[in-house]
């Protein structure tokens, strides 16, 4: 009998980590979800949504970390539950940073913008369909991995080609206000990146 299924007869799981890294990721779909609406309507109101998921966020990674030192036994290596929370958490983090920059530096919204967003949102919604059904189906929880990593190649694209259009205006600082916000999306989009790195390394060993 394999050595694994000996523990867990005796040692069962205390804590559904699966669930609360389903939840982290919707968390994050929903931030970033708001920010794409906030770069339409401009409101008050999803801007205060995003803040409050990004609390909500830093709460549920804080409570998961306590419980990754309480549990016994955890559904897959622990190192990477932490890991994984991480990085994810850095997503939600640079969503709020991009919004933020466009108040602070007055950017006005454009197509590379929203379209970088866009991506992002596609990304975190592969993520979040992926993490839920990782549990009870491993095998195809795989399945967005390429389409994941494709939104992050498509921002990088975005990145640059929005970096030569404004580089070419006269308005120089208005190039370095718009650089910033460009940033914070592309290392949204790299902390994406990272997070599914680290899933495909925990659907591979649970496979």
């Amino acid at each position: 009998m394999d050595k694994g299924n000996i523990l867990d007869r005796f040692f069962p799981d205390k804590y559904d980590f699966y669930e609360m890294l389903t939840k982290q990721a919707e968390i994050n779909a929903f931030g970033v979800e708001m920010l794409q609406k906030w770069l339409s309507s401009g409101s008050d109101e999803e801007k205060q949504k995003l803040l409050l998921y990004v609390k909500e966020a830093d709460e549920g990674r804080m409570i998961m970390e306590s419980k990754l030192i309480e549990a016994f036994t955890t559904p897959f290596d622990r190192a990477d539950i932490y890991s994984f929370s991480i990085t994810m958490d850095k997503i939600i983090k640079y969503t709020k940073s991009t919004l933020l920059a466009m108040e602070t530096y007055e950017v006005a919204t454009d197509d590379t913008i929203t379209t970088m967003v866009d991506k992002l949102k596609q990304g975190m919604d592969f993520l979040s369909e992926s993490i839920n059904i990782l549990k009870n189906n491993p095998i195809n929880s795989q399945e967005n991995i390429i389409k994941m990593r494709a939104v992050n190649t498509d921002i990088e694209r975005l990145y640059r080609e929005g970096m030569a259009i404004i580089f070419n205006t006269s308005d120089s600082m208005n190039a370095i206000k718009h650089r910033e916000v460009y940033h914070y999306i592309k290392n949204a989009s790299l902390n994406l990146e990272d997070t599914v790195d680290i899933f495909h390394r925990i659907v591979i060993r649970l496979i």
